[in-house]
C-alpha cells in the first residue's frame, strides 16, 4: 500500500510538472508551439532583423555583442552589415537599446528586461516568446486597456505595448506576422546559448567515440580470457 502511495505521488508530481511547462509563465494559459531551428541562419538573421527593428527600441541584449554576430558561424554577418547596425558603438559592445531606462520606466511605468537570456531563463523558452507576441488580446473583461492584455503574461496585464501590431490586424498579415515571431523566438533561442550547436556536435563525436571504445575494450576482454576456464 505504502509503495502505491509513493507511486501516484511521483506520478502526480510528473503530471503537475508537465502541466506547469504548457503554460505561461504564470500567465494560466496553454503556450503556443514556436517552429524555430537554431542551425537555419536564413531564419536566424531574419529575426536579428526583427529584433533590431522591434524589439531593440526598449528591450537590450547585452550579452550578444556586435562582434559575435560575425563570429558565430550560425550568424557570420559581414563586417559592413555589422557596421550598419552597430553605428559608433564598439564591436565589443552588447546589443544595447538606445532607450535609456529612466526613459522606459516613465513611459511604461517599468525598465523593460534584457533579453540575452529571456529564453533559457523563462520557463516555456522560445513557446513562451512566441505565445506573447502573438497573444494579445482584448481583455474579455474590459478591465485592461486594448494593446496592454496578454493571456500568456502572468496576471495578463503587460506593460510591453503590442510590438508586431497583432491586435486587430488584418487576416492577410497573419501569416507575415507570425514568421515575424517565430523568427525572433529562434534568434532569442540561439543568442541565449549561441554554442548550443557546436556542443551538440562535440557531444556526437563524443559519444560515437565512446561506442567505439567500449566495442574495442569488449574485443580486448574476449581476447584476454578466453584461455581461463571459469
Amino acid at each position: 500500500m505504502k509503495t502505491t502511495n509513493t507511486l501516484m505521488a511521483i506520478l502526480a508530481i510528473a503530471v503537475m510538472g508537465f502541466s506547469t511547462s504548457a503554460m505561461a509563465s504564470g500567465g494560466g494559459a496553454a503556450l503556443k508551439h514556436a517552429e524555430i531551428d537554431v542551425t537555419n541562419q536564413e531564419q536566424l538573421r531574419r529575426g536579428l532583423t526583427v529584433f533590431v527593428d522591434v524589439c531593440m527600441g526598449c528591450h537590450s541584449a547585452k550579452y550578444m555583442t556586435y562582434r559575435g554576430l560575425m563570429a558565430y558561424p550560425e550568424l557570420a554577418l559581414t563586417r559592413e552589415e555589422v557596421d550598419d547596425l552597430r553605428g559608433d558603438k564598439s564591436l565589443m559592445s552588447g546589443m544595447i537599446s538606445d532607450m535609456s531606462p529612466e526613459d522606459a520606466t516613465e513611459s511604461y511605468g517599468k525598465s523593460p528586461p534584457d533579453l540575452s537570456l529571456i529564453v533559457p531563463g523563462r520557463r516555456g523558452g522560445a513557446d513562451y516568446i512566441y505565445s506573447l507576441m502573438v497573444g494579445f488580446e482584448h481583455d474579455p473583461d474590459g478591465k485592461i486597456p486594448d494593446g496592454n492584455y496578454n493571456p500568456f503574461y502572468p496576471g495578463g496585464r503587460i506593460a510591453m505595448p503590442d510590438p508586431l501590431s497583432w491586435l486587430d490586424h488584418d487576416a492577410a498579415d497573419t501569416a507575415e506576422l507570425e514568421q515575424q515571431a517565430h523568427d525572433v523566438s529562434a534568434f532569442l533561442a540561439f543568442i541565449g546559448d549561441p554554442h548550443q550547436n557546436e556542443r551538440r556536435a562535440i557531444g556526437c563525436w563524443v559519444v560515437g567515440f565512446l561506442v567505439l571504445l567500449t566495442l574495442v575494450l569488449w574485443r580486448l576482454k574476449v581476447e584476454v580470457w578466453k584461455d581461463v576456464k571459469h
